[in-house]
């Protein structure tokens, strides 16, 4: 499996929340949630793998795409 920013960004939202567990206050959000965004994660990282063949620039796609959204969660959050 070749390594991309999906697979980095769901890694650093995993060891986010194994982090956050062991702390006592409440989890940022519950269990359905994670699982549901490491589904998601994982499928339009196996969609931007059929979608771009070379590495160069499903990098590309890929890091354009957490920094999109990235910038819409923000966006949302301000407002």
């Amino acid at each position: 499996m070749k390594l991309t920013p999906l697979n980095i960004t769901l890694a650093c939202v995993l060891v986010w929340v194994i982090s956050e567990m062991n702390l006592d206050s409440e989890m940022t959000f519950s269990w359905g949630w994670l699982i549901t965004l490491c589904v998601i994660l994982s499928l339009v990282d196996l969609g931007f793998r059929m979608i771009f063949k070379d590495l160069k620039k499903l990098w590309y796609a890929q890091i354009a795409f957490v920094v999109v959204v990235g910038i819409l969660m923000v966006a949302i959050r301000v407002m």
